[in-house]
């Protein structure tokens, strides 16, 4: 009896083993293996540090046509310069913002955009530029500086625009 038990046991053991080596399923079948070709390294470019740098930029060509002879600008102008001025400070502010919540900028970035803003927005409205005081002015060329060796830091470095504005 023992020895039955054992032949079947054998033969049901075998069986299975018989079924398994011939099912058709996929995942009985041996895929070759591929290896994956090896990809281009990509540089990773920081998006929000370089939004937040481009709006810089656009602020610092408005920021070198007040610093150069605006003399010859009527009143009108001038307000309309400053307006400009005020625009594009309050947008940079918002972008420094995100590129700082994001890591990309230091915390420094948004508190030297900030002070940009204040100072912009202490300006008398009623003389456009000319109601930016020299103390002020002085205060936003060096936070504006500060703005740019973060941006160069980051990657982005100053366009030819404004460096041919600036001359």
């Amino acid at each position: 009896m023992r020895k039955s038990i054992v032949t079947a046991g054998l033969v049901g053991l075998s069986a299975s083993l018989l079924l398994a080596g011939c099912s058709s399923s996929a995942e009985s079948e041996v895929t070759p293996t591929v290896t994956p070709a090896p990809s281009k390294t990509t540089v990773v470019v920081a998006v929000l540090a370089q939004d937040a740098c481009d709006d810089y930029f656009a602020l610092d060509l408005v920021r070198s046509r007040i610093n150069g002879d605006t003399g010859e600008l009527t009143k009108k102008q001038k307000k309309a310069l400053l307006r400009e001025i005020q625009s594009d400070t309050d947008l940079m502010v918002v972008s420094i913002d995100s590129a700082v919540i994001g890591g990309e900028l230091p915390a420094k970035a948004l508190a030297n955009a900030e002070r940009i803003q204040n100072n912009v927005n202490a300006a008398n409205p009623k003389k456009g530029t000319d109601g930016i005081k020299k103390k002020s002015l002085k205060r936003i060329n060096t936070s504006a500086e500060r703005i740019e060796r973060y941006c160069v830091a980051a990657g982005n470095d100053l366009p030819i625009d404004n460096i041919n504005a600036r001359s």
